[in-house]
């Protein structure tokens, strides 16, 4: 492939990441891009919480099926070569399978478990980053023999900034707008072998939200719920991560082992996230600075321009001048529509929840 053709492509989708897409459209958009580019047989797109890099959903071209929680546990999880948790935290972003293992791919259990199977050889994934943080991630695939290369390594590498925008992107764009959940947090329990033990009723409110309408014990649960499971599974120890839920609420789920009953037992909460919560990834998400960042949490917390200035021991004239520059990169004209418009997750639900226990 020569320089020329992966310039422009590079400039097209550098492009994309200012149209102002949807999630699926600027996926479905950069695919078609780099298909001469960066050419695959199959590819895995992922969205991720920036703060805790727990992947919460996916985008597939031509794969064979939907991850599922096995699946989940082999491909994502961070102790094998190329993970993306290593290649967000890496200097360099993207990494090819074969040069990681020194040329003996059989040395990830990855491989073994379902590339090999699948008859894949190449693989090559790279962590989305932009201003050092990833908001998503790709895995593209070759079929035996072929092979990624050292300059397509670079060129995937060149582009983890310019994907990591669009991804960033969609996170504005879909802010919340829905309206109030209204119930408790719901309640999830698996068992040993990854299966619902119980579910409390708010907890079918929650699945709602993220696009289940089944039964919590029959068929694939929802994406976001399986990794945060796995994650805690995995790493024996607490996991968190947010997504939008349908309603354009966002969702909170806390997954921790469990006690009792053997090992492998996780428990998951799902919730309305809250405004802090919210506000941390959308502050990110606009750009706004470590300084800008802590005047948005006084001004969730109702403090004036008064008590803001004192707590960050500025001006009040300062104080206003870095409310001008968060309002001009959220789009906002005043501290209300900051709060109910930006970072308030769900106007909706500021009174308490809705005592109900039922499906909601």
């Amino acid at each position: 492939m020569n320089h020329s053709t992966r310039a422009r492509a590079y400039e097209r989708v550098a492009r994309l990441t200012g149209a102002h897409l949807d999630l699926p459209t600027f996926l479905d958009e950069a695919s078609a891009l780099l298909a001469t580019a960066l050419p695959h047989d199959a590819a895995c797109w992922h969205t991720m919480d920036p703060a805790t890099l727990i992947e919460t959903g996916f985008h597939l071209e031509n794969m064979p099926q939907a991850p599922d929680a096995e699946v989940a546990a082999l491909a994502y999880l961070p102790d094998d070569f190329n993970s993306f948790v290593a290649l967000a935290r890496a200097d360099r972003h993207s990494g090819v399978l074969s040069a990681a293992t020194g040329g003996h791919p059989e040395r990830s259990l990855r491989y073994r478990e379902l590339l090999r199977p699948n008859g894949v050889t190449g693989e090559l994934r790279t962590s989305c980053v932009v201003d050092g943080t990833c908001w998503g991630n790709f895995a593209f695939f070759r079929e035996t023999p072929a092979d990624f290369t050292e300059d397509e390594l670079d060129f995937a590498h060149d582009l983890a900034a310019v994907l990591g925008g669009g991804f960033r992107g969609a996170v504005v764009r879909g802010r919340s707008g829905g309206a109030a959940a209204g119930l408790w947090p719901g309640l999830l329990l698996f068992d040993e072998n990854r299966r619902v033990e119980s579910a409390t009723g708010p907890a079918r409110h929650w699945l709602g939200e993220l696009g289940f309408r089944g039964s919590p014990g029959e068929g694939p649960l929802p994406y976001a719920l399986l990794m945060v499971a796995e994650h805690a599974r995995g790493a024996a120890a607490d996991a968190s991560v947010r997504v939008r839920g349908e309603s354009g609420s966002w969702v909170e789920l806390h997954a921790s082992p469990a006690s009792g009953g053997g090992p492998g037992r996780i428990a998951v909460i799902l919730q309305s996230a809250t405004a802090p919560s919210v506000a941390s990834l959308l502050s990110a998400a606009y750009g706004l600075t470590p300084r800008e960042r802590e005047l948005v949490g006084l001004v969730l917390r109702g403090c004036g321009t008064g008590e803001i200035a004192t707590r960050l021991f500025i001006s009040p004239h300062t104080v206003q001048g870095h409310l001008k520059s968060v309002f001009a990169k959220t789009g906002v004209r005043s501290r209300r529509e900051l709060v109910t418009r930006v970072f308030t997750p769900d106007p909706g639900t500021s009174e308490g929840p809705d005592r109900r226990t039922s499906d909601g």
